[in-house]
């Protein structure tokens, strides 16, 4: 099996896959088009090793702006911007410094169709090109999608499998689509959060009955650590998909136009002294815009209101053939969502809620 990988983009997710395959012993090469962001690159997957107590060695990291060094490389991981045309214009110049060379292409999108992706691939570049994505935080999460193409062959899926289990992630293969999984059953979540918050229930109450419910952390957090950017722009992804189930936040575009992306900025719902990933919980931001908390609603109507639509959305990821079984919805909201394994999933959970109700 290979032993390197060159990762593409060296922002937050970029820096937590490569320090996922270092601490496995794989040699990484950090690809970035911007020169202050490498400078900062061997701190920051120092850090990250750091809040894991494993040892950093060296020796096997190396980064470069330069877009040929990624072909010494037999798979490439591409972790750039959520934006089809950023990742389509970098495949193309992939492909003209290739110099025939055919690497493993696999993509961390979150929200966009791979066969999207790879239309701007030729067709032997499509054959091994697939999604690989990894979930928030990267050191935790044990779970990874892999999403196949229209013309990605057996062989490649196979590939991207074995791969995660060199890195000690547990693969799961989903159909392709805007969201895939776990997208779908997360931006419910997240959605009825920011409702409820509109609606003038206090955010530290939202996130102390999902953390209560047992979700390892409450949405605006997750929000927050995502970045609320993305959070913003895989909402618009799934919109166009979707119309009819998905709304838009006009708090979350405001936090973005004033630059507060989370805790990549150091401020979104929270305020964050450490801008590492999921290190330190955060306090919540008293400067966000006005919001009247004056709501009577029950905590069990919250809680309803939070976990329904997510069970919802499972079931039709499964009626669209996103997932062949319900059971994957569980396993994948419990070990990419953080939902509370003794809940036995979010189909299992939701399953019980409906039949408690016709009684």
């Amino acid at each position: 099996m290979q032993s390197s990988v060159a990762i593409l983009g060296a922002g937050l997710m970029g820096t937590a896959v490569a320090a996922a395959h270092l601490r496995c012993g794989f040699s990484v090469l950090l690809y970035d088009s911007v020169d202050s962001v490498l400078q900062t690159v061997s701190q920051r997957v120092a850090e990250e090793l750091r809040i894991q107590q494993l040892p950093f060695n060296k020796s096997l990291l190396n980064w470069s702006r330069e877009i040929e060094s990624v072909h010494s490389c037999p798979i490439i991981i591409e972790t750039i911007t959520e934006k089809l045309k950023a990742k389509q214009k970098l495949y193309r110049k992939l492909q003209e410094t290739a110099k025939g060379q055919t690497p493993y292409l696999f993509s961390n999108t979150s929200t966009i169709s791979i066969s999207n992706l790879a239309e701007s691939l030729t067709p032997e570049w499509r054959q091994h090109f697939c999604g690989v994505h990894f979930f928030h935080p990267v050191r935790q999460r044990s779970l990874v999608e892999i999403i196949s193409g229209e013309e990605t062959v057996p062989e490649t899926i196979n590939h991207a499998q074995q791969h995660a289990y060199q890195i000690e992630k547990q693969p799961i293969i989903v159909g392709d689509g805007p969201g895939f999984l776990v997208n779908r059953i997360l931006n419910p979540y997240l959605t009825s959060a920011l409702t409820l918050l509109a609606e003038g229930v206090a955010l530290d109450r939202i996130e102390h009955l999902a953390t209560q419910f047992g979700m390892k952390m409450g949405p605006f957090r997750i929000m927050d650590e995502i970045g609320l950017d993305v959070v913003l722009h895989a909402g618009w992804v799934l919109f166009k998909a979707f119309p009819d189930r998905v709304q838009h936040s006009l708090l979350l575009l405001k936090l973005v136009e004033l630059g507060w992306l989370g805790r990549k900025t150091g401020r979104g719902f929270m305020l964050y002294p450490n801008t590492v990933s999921w290190e330190g919980v955060g306090v919540t931001n008293t400067e966000l815009p006005a919001i009247i908390s004056d709501s009577n609603i029950s905590d069990n109507e919250i809680i309803q209101r939070l976990f329904v639509p997510m069970y919802e959305e499972a079931v039709c990821c499964c009626n669209d053939g996103i997932i062949s079984n319900l059971t994957d919805a569980d396993f994948a909201s419990i070990h990419a969502l953080g939902f509370p394994p003794e809940k036995e999933g979010i189909v299992s959970w939701g399953t019980k809620m409906v039949n408690s109700s016709k009684r």
